[in-house]
């Protein structure tokens, strides 16, 4: 039996009513997710550097995966008790910083011995923040533009505006979401005007994030201008590729069990090679691609920078432990950068013609 459009349209719309998403998911899922990967980051530091004190005594030992769980209830309960997007805002930061703080204690939850050191903890750890990046990816990237959606994205925000009014920002975003409402709507009309009645708060000045964006982007445009661009993103291309096939050599080879013809290669090498290739190919058709289309290009370069952080960086801290940072930290700066280049690139896409 062929499903008509109209029963399709009745499937999408009661679906709908289950699950909308907050218009802030994307940004509030981001704050939840680097928060809680710089409370693990931090506190492994600080544990090192400190000689891992421990809080207690007299046989007791209050292991900080209870902050972690006290702080993710504290965002919880926020969510629940309090109205408006500010407070979204906190819960995310507080509960991310929970979660890093609990899911660090992951090797004591999963060893009989309640080892806090066993080897391949970081590595678990690490595709646990794997997967919430995908499933934060899915959740973000799944289209709600629909009637209902405005209406009730259109609701969320003027429960904000009535609590504290709203910033030039969310008006902007609230006019643009009332012309995806069909005017015939009942509820439209009230929402205009409830809309045209709050207060609108004082547009400010940019703070200091603001200003070093502001900055970048002027910096950007002269250099996409400039003859030496491409070469020198050429460039880094080969000397990423050669540092990470360089990185993998020298791992096999420094190998107590390596013999020259007969190289001991084990599972995690296989894997590594295998994200290595992947990468470094998908990085060099994205250069390649730059001197058609610089949007396309980068895109497929960040597809390979995400192979290195998705699968290479997750097989690192499971040999090198701790070490893996610095690889760690070299891949988020090269993923945020292509990130700014992508967005500056969609901007001159669509910049009317002058």
């Amino acid at each position: 039996m062929i499903a008509t459009g109209s029963s399709r349209a009745t499937a999408t719309d009661a679906a709908d009513r289950r699950w909308v998403r907050s218009i802030d998911a994307d940004a509030l899922l981001e704050r939840f997710f680097v928060a809680a990967a710089s409370a693990f980051v931090g506190i492994r530091i600080y544990l090192a550097l400190t000689g891992y004190p421990q809080i207690g005594g007299n046989g007791l030992h209050i292991a900080h995966l209870l902050w972690g769980g006290l702080a993710m209830l504290v965002g919880l309960v926020l969510m629940l008790a309090f109205l408006g997007r500010d407070v979204r805002w906190w819960a995310a930061l507080i509960g991310g910083l929970g979660f890093g703080t609990f899911i660090d204690e992951l090797g004591k939850l999963i060893t009989s011995d309640v080892n806090y050191f066993f080897r391949p903890a970081i590595s678990l750890i690490y595709a646990t923040f794997v997967l919430l990046f995908v499933a934060f990816r899915l959740i973000v990237g799944r289209s709600l533009d629909t009637q209902r959606a405005a209406l009730a994205e259109m609701f969320e925000i003027l429960e904000t505006g009535a609590i504290r009014g709203l910033r030039p920002e969310e008006r902007e975003l609230a006019t643009n979401l009332l012309a995806r409402i069909d005017p015939g709507d009942p509820l439209a009309g009230p929402l205009a005007a409830a809309l045209a009645d709050l207060a609108t708060l004082p547009e400010s000045a940019p703070g200091l994030f603001g200003r070093v964006e502001q900055r970048l982007k002027a910096w950007y445009a002269r250099v996409r201008r400039s003859r030496g661009f491409l070469p020198a993103i050429i460039a880094l291309v080969v000397v990423f590729g050669f540092t990470d096939a360089a990185q993998l050599i020298s791992e096999v080879v420094s190998d107590p069990s390596y013999r020259p013809g007969s190289p001991a290669i084990g599972w995690t090498d296989g894997l590594k090679a295998i994200a290595v290739v992947t990468s470094g190919l998908l990085v060099t058709i994205g250069a390649v691609l730059l001197a058609r289309s610089r949007l396309r290009g980068f895109k497929w370069m960040k597809a390979g920078v995400l192979v290195s952080l998705l699968l290479g960086q997750m097989l690192a801290f499971y040999t090198e432990q701790l070490l893996a940072l610095w690889g760690l930290a070299f891949y988020l700066t090269a993923l945020g950068a292509l990130n700014f280049a992508i967005g500056r690139e969609r901007d001159s896409v669509h910049a009317p013609a002058a």
